[in-house]
């Protein structure tokens, strides 16, 4: 199992590119120890859902990421739709994540992490949406 202890973002006004990269990033291995956990703990019927919004989240974090760091100026309104998805992506992951919180620290990290993300993401959509 991934060794997550305490999932924080550092969140600064003054960078706030890197602040919702970072937050992409602890999402990505967030959703990543979850999937581990979907898998062993949890009964066949609660495992579909979990287990395909964790890793499709982990992979739309990942994917977030590295877009907005190749293609920040170069294509703000194709990055704007892309933190949009990862936002998206990231509310309905904390949510699932969040109905199956008890069975594991993973899983409830997973729910505050990927809300966070959802934030940024929110926040950093603002944002580029000034680049246009």
């Amino acid at each position: 199992m991934l060794g997550l202890k305490e999932l924080r973002v550092n969140v600064d006004d003054n960078h706030p590119i890197e602040d919702c990269m970072e937050a992409c990033a602890w999402a990505e291995l967030a959703c990543l120890a979850a999937t581990e956990t979907c898998l062993n703990d949890m009964r066949a019927e609660q495992l579909g859902l979990c287990l395909q919004l964790t890793l499709d989240c982990a992979e739309i974090c990942w994917t977030t990421r590295r877009f907005m760091a190749d293609a920040l100026l170069a294509a703000p309104l194709l990055v704007r739709e892309q933190l949009d998805s990862c936002a998206l992506m990231c509310a309905a992951c904390a949510a699932e994540c969040r109905r199956h919180g008890e069975l594991s620290y993973q899983l409830t990290a997973c729910s505050r992490t990927c809300a966070r993300c959802e934030q940024l993401c929110r926040e950093m959509q603002l944002r580029v949406a000034k680049l246009d």
